[in-house]
């Protein structure tokens, strides 16, 4: 009955009917690419964001399209109405706003206690994407055959209509991808935009049922958003947190006053600020602060490519400026969230500048020369990107090195025959004539140094050395050795496995441990 006057409707010229169906298809088409976008940002702090984690989000998406079209189309033609096309947005509309709350629960109870290697990682991660995203994308994916099935009233308008279907659901999930990526997820959040999506198609559905039940439905987000938490996964003591356009943010305070930034790997630190400024040997960054020292400009200029809240240019700021009292401090952080924390929480005296920008895309663009490079960006806290670690990117750095500057680079590796480390050193020997590697102590971090000329230590420490810096010297003298041809993997453009010799590294390690 319903159908049928539709169909009657729509064979009038109803522009109301029509518009609505249109508007109907546009909305939840937008709706599916907002589930993936937030997917990635609801996943993110417990499996990360790393290449196997985006497989799985965009498989188990279209796995799920595929079988609500296929049921969809089965469905339609069964019981062609209108009221099951807006009962099965109501459903999915239901799930949506259930899936803050559910996925936090979910994905807990998937990581809690596992160890994250590469193989769990993709098999729990997978499970997740399964239970927590699929549900509602497969029902929303019935609503174009459903579509189509109510709206074509003669063969004749089949090509026609189904056209304009497909390219309004089309322009919808473009609408899906970019709205909550510029400006939904920075602005309010991704719950936030989770429960507006599902606010939107309990609305439609209610809409075109019709039904006062079916519109106290819409207050289902809106009381969720109420009364979910404030965090995604509170980690200690939150002084600070945010939804970035990169990733979820948290400045989080230990038990040692020591300020920490965290990103959305569940627990991966990026930056670590000492109010009493105070030296670890176990912490890979402090030996940079031998590098200006090693050439001695009058002006050093120092680059920090991927600087986060601002931990080197900290260190540096407070312990070489005596030295270097006109030392040029810049930092390059690709998350303009991040960048105001520096001040705010790590120490940061406005004395440094730091730049919104790539790594790469800023020594593409940079006009100006640095006398130490230090590339110290991570997604995922082990990875390094991999446009940061080829032959391509060490070239244009060299280009940005005055006469005799410094590369620098820490790599996380458990020996110094790791498939990963050998591939950083020989990709480096291919680019500067004198490289070396000096492994961190207590640590599995190894520092590759690069040049276009020999970097010779002295014994004795220079005279304006800070004395808290003495043990440092003395282990860099003691430690950096020259690096020696080997059969690592040249990493350019074209081919840089990082991830997977990373993978590769922590499975190896896990099996070798026996874990």
């Amino acid at each position: 009955m319903i159908y049928m006057k539709m169909c009657t409707i729509m064979n009038r010229g109803s522009a109301m009917r029509r518009s609505f169906l249109y508007l109907f298809v546009f909305l939840t088409g937008s709706v599916v690419m907002i589930i993936e976008m937030s997917a990635s940002r609801l996943i993110a702090p417990y499996f990360g964001t790393s290449l196997v984690v985006w497989a799985n989000i965009i498989g188990m998406i279209l796995l799920a399209m595929s079988a609500g079209y296929f049921l969809g189309g089965r469905l339609a033609d069964a019981y062609p109405s209108a009221r099951v096309l807006f009962g099965i947005t109501l459903i999915a509309g239901i799930i949506l706003s259930l899936i803050p709350f559910i996925s936090q629960w979910i994905f807990s109870a998937l990581t809690n206690g596992i160890l994250a290697t590469p193989f769990k990682t993709i098999l729990f991660s997978f499970i997740g994407v399964l239970c927590v995203f699929s549900p509602p994308v497969f029902f929303l994916a019935m609503v174009s055959p459903f579509a189509l099935r109510l709206s074509i009233p003669t063969a004749a308008d089949a090509g026609r209509i189904a056209g304009r279907l497909y390219a309004l659901s089309t322009l919808g999930s473009l609408l899906g991808t970019f709205l909550p990526s510029f400006i939904l997820i920075p602005v309010i959040g991704t719950r936030a935009t989770i429960y507006l999506s599902s606010f939107v198609l309990l609305l439609l559905a209610a809409w075109g049922l019709r039904r006062w039940w079916a519109f106290a439905l819409i207050l289902l987000p809106l009381l969720q958003l109420y009364l979910a938490p404030q965090s995604i996964k509170t980690t200690g003591q939150v002084l600070w947190e945010k939804e970035t356009p990169y990733q979820y943010v948290q400045v989080v305070r230990a038990q040692d006053e020591s300020l920490a930034l965290v990103y959305n790997e569940g627990g991966g630190v990026q930056s670590v600020y000492h109010p009493d400024h105070r030296l670890s040997a176990q912490e890979y960054y402090n030996y940079y602060l031998i590098l200006p020292y090693l050439r001695e400009p009058d002006e050093p200029r120092i680059w920090i490519l991927g600087s986060a809240g601002g931990t080197m240019l900290q260190l540096f700021d407070y312990w070489l400026r005596p030295s270097f009292p006109k030392m040029a401090l810049t930092g390059v952080e690709i998350d303009p969230g991040v960048i105001p924390l520096g001040e705010k929480f790590f120490g940061l005296t406005g004395r440094e500048t730091v730049v919104n920008s790539d790594a790469r895309v800023f020594l593409n663009s940079s006009e100006d020369t640095a006398d130490v490079i230090i590339v110290d960006a991570y997604s995922q806290q082990i990875y390094i990107p991999f446009h940061l670690s080829t032959r391509e990117f060490y070239l244009q750095a060299r280009q940005r090195l005055n006469p005799g500057g410094i590369l620098a680079i820490n790599v996380n590796a458990v020996d110094a025959s790791s498939p990963l480390l050998l591939a950083f050193e020989q990709t480096l020997k291919s680019v500067f004539p004198h490289t070396y590697a000096l492994p961190v102590p207590g640590s599995y971090n190894f520092v590759l140094l690069a040049s276009d000329q020999p970097v010779v230590l002295a014994a004795q420490s220079p005279v304006t050395l800070p004395g808290s810096l003495s043990s440092f010297w003395q282990y860099f003298y003691s430690h950096t050795q020259p690096i020696r041809e080997n059969s690592g993997l040249l990493l350019r453009d074209d081919r840089a496995p990082v991830e997977f010799l990373t993978d590769q590294m922590i499975w190896q390690t896990i099996r070798g441990s026996g874990l």
